[in-house]
């Protein structure tokens, strides 16, 4: 899993207060699924319990 801080230039912010990118890669495959993207601005950070319902919700 991997979590990517993201700027975004209208925002003025730097990557502190731009966009965070949630991905999981499946060594396996070699496949890379995006989990999910969300503003700083309106969401503080992400739950690991909900980056788990996340990866289950993919494969299951």
């Amino acid at each position: 899993m991997f979590k990517i801080r993201w700027p975004v230039k209208s925002k003025g912010k730097g990557k502190s207060g731009g966009v965070r990118v949630i991905t999981y890669y499946v060594t396996e495959d070699g496949e890379l699924y995006l989990l999910t993207i969300y503003d700083k601005s309106e969401q503080e950070s992400i739950a690991p319990r909900q980056i788990r319902q996340l990866i289950e919700t993919i494969f299951n």
